[in-house]
């Protein structure tokens, strides 16, 4: 009597094949939702830095805050301009300096409203350029225009 015990040829094709086929559909059913995923946190991580810059800006008029002289961040009657590495410098933000650069300008207005310019890069990721909104998780384009060294600091002048 023979032992046939194992499995043939075809029937390991036919499990590779069946696993490929399951592989092809979940990868180009979660590789999407990576990225919306992606960018949805780094549109949650650039309202908290314009949160953070809000914070300081308001520290900053109560005087419980000084801009150094030898930062990149600046005020004047209608602007207040921080950038990313003076916000965490001083507490205000959790980002990491070496993986965001960039900016907030938040432009004052006459009706005590504030508009606002984010410029945040995430490594090479993502980057928001001149985006005037406040809610940041909706609007705005990611990947604008091309990133220069006067995104990263400020001009109150």
């Amino acid at each position: 009597m023979r032992n046939n015990k194992g499995f043939t040829l075809i029937e390991l094709l036919a499990v590779i094949v069946v696993l490929a086929v399951v592989i092809a559909i979940a990868t180009t059913n979660v590789l999407p939702s990576m990225n919306i995923a992606r960018e949805a946190a780094f549109r949650t991580e650039t309202s908290f830095a314009v949160k953070s810059a809000e914070d300081a800006y308001y520290n900053y008029g109560l005087g419980a805050f000084k801009i150094n002289n030898g930062t990149k961040s600046c005020v004047n009657t209608t602007k207040v301009c921080f950038t990313i590495e003076e916000l965490v410098d001083q507490g205000f933000s959790t980002l990491d300096k070496k993986t965001y650069k960039g900016k907030i300008e938040l432009n004052l207005q006459d009706d005590k409203k504030v508009g606002y310019n984010v410029y945040l890069k995430k490594g090479d990721e993502y980057w928001f350029i001149n985006e005037p909104f406040s809610d940041f998780s909706k609007n705005g384009d990611l990947n604008q225009g091309s990133w220069s060294e006067e995104a990263e600091s400020c001009s109150c002048e």
